[in-house]
């Protein structure tokens, strides 16, 4: 009877430690949904991101169910707009697309935001489309000019200093128009401030994402567009410890060419693990990332392509 009652607690403390079965798309504006992770214990990415070499199925009973991802063919799917409200999501057909130059398979919804606007390089996102397992928590965004938000723009400075030194250090044949000394004359903006805090067994701690710029005069050869400065990256804190920064930086003109932009979906829990899921994108390609945020530092778990075009 001892004994079974150990294999009864034993079945019921693995039967608790299971992994959820989840899987995540983008949500577009136009109703479109991109799947791109899955997750059963482990980050995958089982929805193609690439038409090349694929046999493309004609309609949803068709596709693969491995496509599909931990969450399977038949669950239940539900959009978790930007703003946190929520709406089930009914799937209808699927579609094929142009992301950039790369042709990507959708499953096309019936939600609709609004109507895609002709300046963007890509279709905004309206936020997350899941099925399964899963509670996006949010992450927030700092209002600019708040007291949160001058705190932080005056403590990355050094950190963005030695990113900035490490950027314009980076070229074989160009040497930075600017000395460090005159540089540092001209002011950092702190354009984007998201952050959460976190709580699990490995501790409590804050974390922050930004993204700030310093701008340089345009000389004669810059034709109207001045060099920048754009850094990007991580700020840990915690109770009694000097803030963790992870900034890196890159040197680039005023039309910021190859520079990507966060947007955050939310943030979710899983096996007291903490990840935040987001879209990075560019003039010319996107990529949805999932990362591992933990006490000590941030890594990704899972890095999708959305799409994109060549360099130029």
């Amino acid at each position: 009877m001892v004994l079974l009652s150990l294999m009864c607690a034993c079945a019921l403390a693995f039967a608790s430690e299971a992994a959820p079965h989840l899987t995540l798309g983008v949500l577009r504006a136009d109703g479109l949904v991109i799947p791109f992770a899955s997750y059963d214990g482990a980050w995958s990415v089982p929805w193609p991101t690439s038409l090349r070499y694929q046999t493309i199925p004609i309609g949803l009973s068709d596709v693969d169910e491995k496509w599909w991802g931990a969450a399977g063919p038949h669950a239940v799917w539900k959009a978790v707009l930007l703003d946190g409200t929520t709406r089930p999501l009914t799937l209808q057909r699927l579609h094929q697309v142009r992301v950039f130059c790369t042709s990507r398979l959708g499953v096309q919804t019936d939600y609709r935001g609004a109507p895609p606007s002709p300046q963007d390089p890509t279709v905004a996102k309206d936020g997350l489309a899941t099925a399964g397992d899963v509670a996006v928590l949010p992450i927030a965004r700092v209002a600019k000019g708040s007291a949160d938000w001058n705190a932080m723009a005056a403590a990355i400075v050094d950190d963005f200093n030695d990113a900035e030194k490490i950027a314009a250090n980076s070229f074989i044949r160009w040497k930075h128009p600017f000395k460090p000394e005159q540089r540092r004359t001209y002011p950092i903006q702190l354009e984007t401030f998201y952050r959460s805090d976190e709580q699990t067994k490995r501790g409590s701690w804050r974390v922050s994402y930004i993204e700030a710029v310093r701008n340089f005069p345009a000389r004669p050869e810059d034709k109207g567009c001045g060099l920048i400065t754009y850094a990007y990256g991580w700020i840990i804190e915690r109770a009694g410890k000097s803030p963790r920064m992870a900034l890196r930086a890159r040197t680039t003109y005023c039309d910021r060419d190859g520079v990507s932009f966060i947007q955050p979906f939310g943030r979710v829990l899983l096996r007291d693990e903490v990840y935040w899921v987001s879209q990075m994108s560019s003039w010319r390609d996107e990529v949805y990332t999932v990362m591992r945020i933990r006490p000590d530092g941030v890594e990704p778990a899972l890095i999708a392509d959305g799409g994109a075009c060549a360099n130029r």
